[in-house]
């Protein structure tokens, strides 16, 4: 049987599948976690590192395979890592102890990171420029559309079977797009039968990728950029339900309508490369459209006005300008570095992690209980922190290339910004 034409409207819909398994993984077992602990004899705060360990396999996982895929090429170890989600997935099923359960995650985290990571290199390999943002805000599209419904789906799986039931889908999910993985995927990145895997080969890719100007700062503007939306993620529900009153059924349809953001900027990012909106536009103008808005926010809370009919819509405009800037700026960080595709994402997929976690983290444990300041704020400062990154150290290099090779098409830059960068 064929592969896949990469151009092919399939081959998009193939790759935007993939990417959703860490959203179903994680969404769908959220409206259970207090039936997944009493089953287990455990309380719900300590069933909830099911999620947390599940995003350590997610973030860290992909550092170790990268390398391996940039020697190996992209299909066996995509191949690899959706079969490690469904495997895993079917043990969580019959987990008997919390223990169990949570390595089980981890495992699964690591095979879910494992292939968003090489859905994005695997975006490289085949286009670039213009085209590749194309095709990446329309993967996008599928990772803002999972959120919404993984919850609903995942409440009505249990309710067929309990919260074990949804293990059980999710393995079966994975094995579908393992079997359609093996049929319709080709290989996407040549195999370099010289490259060493050695250890030492291994750190030089890393360090190659993290002293890149473009590359690294592409990383962190992506990196800090998720901080500011999963501050909003992580404590959208304590400000809305919490501080202003909403009840659990509207907090629901106010998320999901902030979710909508998501999918329609990324839609109209696709949209505006198709007719040939530069890049760079697009990103600066982003960018200053969230730190914005970011400040709005933070203002609005400080005076003491921000209310939830202000609160959302602000944040859905944030969020559209967000998918805008995320597609342009992951394909940024790639273009330089395309013969180590594989780990470069791996750097900015680990590093958005981290840094999502760490904005997470701060804005909670400042939460005062009464104000929206620590949320707020905190998405103000990952915002601006973002668009200091992007106009002191990414424009600049850019520019630099540029300047130093008028005659070389934005799509050409790849092949001689490492070397510049060097």
């Amino acid at each position: 049987m064929p592969r896949l034409n990469p151009h092919s409207v399939r081959f998009t819909l193939l790759l935007a599948s993939l990417v959703t398994l860490a959203s179903f993984a994680t969404d769908m077992g959220l409206p259970v976690l207090a039936e997944t602990a009493a089953s287990l004899g455990v309380t719900p705060a300590t069933a909830a590192l099911t999620m947390s360990v599940f995003m350590v396999g997610f973030a860290f996982g992909p550092f170790v395979v990268a390398p391996i895929s940039d020697r190996y090429g992209r299909r066996p170890i995509l191949l690899t890592g959706v079969a490690t989600f469904a495997v895993f997935g079917a043990l969580g099923a019959f987990a008997q102890s919390l223990g169990a359960l949570l390595t089980w995650r981890l495992l699964m985290g690591a095979g879910a990171g494992t292939a968003q990571v090489l859905v994005v290199a695997t975006v490289r390999d085949n286009f670039s420029g213009s085209e590749a943002r194309t095709r990446q805000s329309y993967v996008n599209l599928a990772a803002g559309l999972a959120p919404m419904i993984a919850p609903t789906l995942g409440v009505f799986i249990a309710s067929l079977g309990g919260w074990r039931a949804i293990y059980g889908a999710l393995a079966a999910g994975g094995v579908v797009l393992w079997v359609l993985g093996v049929r319709n995927l080709d290989e996407s990145a040549p195999v370099d039968a010289a490259r060493s895997l050695s250890v030492r080969g291994t750190v030089r890719s890393y360090i190659r990728v993290v002293r890149h100007p473009v590359t690294m700062g592409y990383a962190v503007v992506v990196a800090l950029l998720f901080g500011c939306l999963f501050a909003y993620v992580s404590g959208s529900s304590l400000i809305l339900i919490g501080v202003m009153g909403v009840s659990q059924r509207t907090y629901g349809l106010l998320f999901a309508c902030t979710s909508l953001g998501l999918v329609f900027g990324a839609f109209l990012n696709a949209r505006l490369n198709r007719r040939g909106v530069s890049h760079t536009k697009l990103v600066a103008i982003g960018m200053i459209m969230v730190a914005s808005v970011a400040s709005v926010l933070f203002a609005l809370a400080w005076a003491g006005v921000l209310a939830s009919w202000l609160l959302v819509p602000l944040v859905v405009l944030s969020f559209i300008f967000h998918a805008i800037v995320r597609s342009n700026a992951v394909q940024g960080a790639l273009e330089p570095v395309p013969d180590i595709a594989g780990v470069a994402s791996a750097v900015v997929t680990g590093l958005t992690m981290l840094v999502g976690a760490l904005a997470s983290a701060v804005a909670a444990g400042l939460f005062d209980g009464r104000t929206p300041l620590a949320m707020t704020g905190t998405m103000a400062t990952c915002a601006l922190a973002a668009l200091g990154v992007y106009f002191v150290v990414v424009r600049p290099a850019e520019r630099r290339f540029h300047l130093e090779h008028p005659h070389v098409h934005t799509e050409e830059l790849e092949v001689i910004a490492d070397g510049v960068a060097a």
